[in-house]
């Protein structure tokens, strides 16, 4: 079995995820990373130079690959589990994990990181991330196997995650 983080951009999938992988002693794939590795180039540039729909079609391709891992923790990207498809393909070994905070907070993790390209054609980027909440925030929901609202504290976090889902150290 795996575990998939998902949730907005700035909910501390990445942090989170490497914190479980070290205390479960299982693998760590951060699907943006992975993305930006086989590209040779941030997704920033990703999405400039080809497009929001060519990054989509090769999130689904690693989705794919990811997939049929075991004991691997898997952070996605914010709209990956948007795609039914990559939902299906991710749930096939693993338990979704929505990981929720609220928009402010995201806001207050990304807004000075340059490598977080706009999803809107929002003025700011708390106009953006409250709108990307609105649209998204159901289907999150819907997709996980379990809602766990992130705190401030991610060692407080990963331990009450490990209980929830049933798994030890």
């Amino acid at each position: 079995m795996n575990i998939v983080l998902t949730g907005l951009r700035g909910s501390g999938k990445t942090q989170l995820g490497k914190i479980l992988a070290k205390k479960l002693k299982w693998k760590f794939i951060d699907l943006d990373e992975k993305i930006e590795k086989e590209e040779k180039m941030k997704i920033a540039k990703i999405v400039e130079l080809k497009g929001w729909e060519y990054f989509r079609a090769k999130e689904e391709e690693v989705v794919k690959n990811v997939s049929t891992l075991d004991k691997t923790i898997i952070t996605t990207g914010g709209g990956t589990i948007i795609d039914k498809d990559n939902e299906k393909e991710l749930k096939k070994n693993g338990k979704v994990v929505y990981l929720y905070r609220k928009p402010k907070d995201c806001i207050k993790y990304i807004e000075n990181d340059p490598n977080r390209p706009p999803l809107t054609n929002q003025e700011s980027l708390e106009e953006e991330i409250n709108q990307i909440y609105k649209e998204r925030n159901n289907r999150y929901i819907k997709s996980a196997n379990l809602l766990f609202h992130r705190t401030e504290d991610l060692k407080i976090d990963s331990n009450e995650l490990i209980k929830k889902l049933g798994l030890s150290e």
